[in-house]
């Protein structure tokens, strides 16, 4: 999952995205929570103050001895009065005197402003509540536990001592820990929405990858549809345009080919005929195997062009009975070939390209080291078919140049041991053409190793 946000487009951009979303959704309910709770303890602190000064002037017309059973019906959970020999204020949270509170307290109090104090938890102002419940969280869902004084009102009552009212803090569930829950719920949402809006928008551009992938195959599909932004579209219509170029190109470059071969045809029939009126035996001997010698080669060529022409259909085989049947049939006609045993290997390809590339390897692998040995190295990305002989190899400075059209590194000329040199080059561009490649390498103390490559 990382490594997909760090390296595709649409991870990076989901990334960004839940980052960004992430961040502005935390801000949001922080603020929402932080206001909606500064208002309610600010309104709250508000009614504590009204609520003192009322509860004093309602001493003052009162018995004393009835002062404590006042108290204790006044009081409830949020606010609490009692008459205490001193003040219950926090001498280290003192309001000053321009605080609005406490000009609102002495304006509701005719008590004198020494008499009268006014403390405030910082657990009121912002962020502090926040902050120190990320640090040191309490999860507190007892009535009676977790309990903290916002606000405390002390007002001197002569010799029976100070009045304390007290607003006390909820404590039955924490209330960062609400803010908390909708924040990761609202972050779960936008991680939806955002992978499937990115999702969305992306689907042209995997649609596109993968049709350049089977364009790289010389796989045949429709014009893809001009879909998603119009950055996308552009470049969609930029690769079908490519595509109808290229292949204009590459079919009239085929058949050009393909009809010089075909007219190279009837001169070289002439030339035979005109050869067999020659009187010298050794001169006529050397034209008709110079003639026969062209006339292979534009053979050869003629039938390279028409196969890739011609577009075979993919079809899911078994690969490993392929290999299996041509090695029997190559042995049937005297090459000596060993197959090692293959288990079953289920493979979408063309087949009688592959036949051919195969059959060009493994005919090589007899003619030059004498004999073949095949094997198949399985991963999960791609499979490795791997043909060595006990030949003496390729130099490395031709391990390139042998992939040319008609380079023989047979020096002779003859063509029963040389060939003509298309086979290598019709093996990597059947390779090529399903994605993959043909790699050559020289074996200790003697031998070759060809991999023919095929992704999975």
């Amino acid at each position: 999952m990382i490594g997909y946000l760090q390296k595709s487009l649409p991870g990076r951009v989901i990334g960004l995205l839940i980052l960004v979303f992430g961040l502005v959704n935390a801000a949001t309910v922080y603020i929402f929570f932080e206001e909606r709770g500064r208002a309610v303890r600010w309104t709250h602190m508000e009614d504590l103050v009204a609520r003192s000064a009322s509860m004093g002037r309602l001493l003052d017309e009162t018995p004393q001895e009835l002062h404590a059973q006042i108290l204790e019906s006044v009081s409830t959970e949020r606010f609490q009065f009692a008459i205490q020999p001193v003040a219950a204020v926090d001498v280290n949270n003192i309001a000053e005197r321009e605080h609005p509170l406490f000009t609102q307290l002495l304006a509701k109090t005719p008590s004198p402003s020494d008499q009268v104090n006014l403390s405030i938890s910082p657990r009121y102002y912002w962020c502090y509540s926040w902050i120190k419940n990320l640090l040191q969280p309490r999860f507190s869902f007892n009535k009676q536990d977790g309990r903290r004084p916002l606000a405390i009102v002390s007002i001197r009552r002569g010799d029976q001592g100070w009045l304390n009212g007290v607003l006390m803090s909820k404590s039955a569930f924490p209330g960062w820990l609400i803010a908390v829950l909708v924040a990761l719920c609202l972050f779960t949402l936008t991680v939806v929405a955002v992978v499937l809006i990115v999702r969305h928008v992306t689907r042209p551009l995997e649609v596109l990858t993968d049709a350049s992938e089977q364009f790289g195959r010389g796989e045949t599909f429709d014009l893809l549809p001009e879909q998603g932004p119009e950055d996308v579209r552009r470049t969609t219509r930029a690769f079908n345009r490519m595509r109808d170029r290229l292949e204009r190109y590459v079919v009239s470059r085929t058949q050009m080919l393909a009809a010089i071969s075909h007219d190279l045809r009837t001169p070289l029939t002439s030339l035979r005929l005109q050869a067999e009126f020659i009187d010298d035996v050794k001169t006529r001997a050397k034209i008709l195997d110079t003639v026969s010698e062209m006339q292979e080669m534009t053979e050869a060529t003629l039938a390279f062009t028409r196969e890739d022409a011609s577009k075979e259909d993919d079809r899911t085989i078994d690969l490993a009975a392929l290999i299996e049947s041509l090695c029997e049939d190559l042995g049937d006609i005297g090459l000596e070939v060993e197959c090692q045993e293959l288990a079953r290997i289920p493979y979408t390809c063309r087949p009688g390209a592959i036949k051919r590339a195969l059959t060009n390897v493994i005919e090589n692998a007899c003619n030059y080291g004498g004999c073949a040995t095949v094997a198949v190295v399985q991963s999960d990305n791609e499979l490795e078919i791997k043909v060595t002989d006990q030949g003496p190899g390729i130099p490395e400075a031709d391990r390139e140049r042998v992939f040319d059209p008609f380079v023989r590194l047979e020096t002779s000329r003859n063509r029963n041991t040389g060939g003509i040199g298309l086979g290598l080059s019709i093996t990597r561009t059947v390779a090529h053409a399903h994605g993959g490649d043909v790699l050559l390498r020289n074996l200790e103390p003697q031998g070759l190793e060809v991999t023919v490559s095929l992704p999975r």
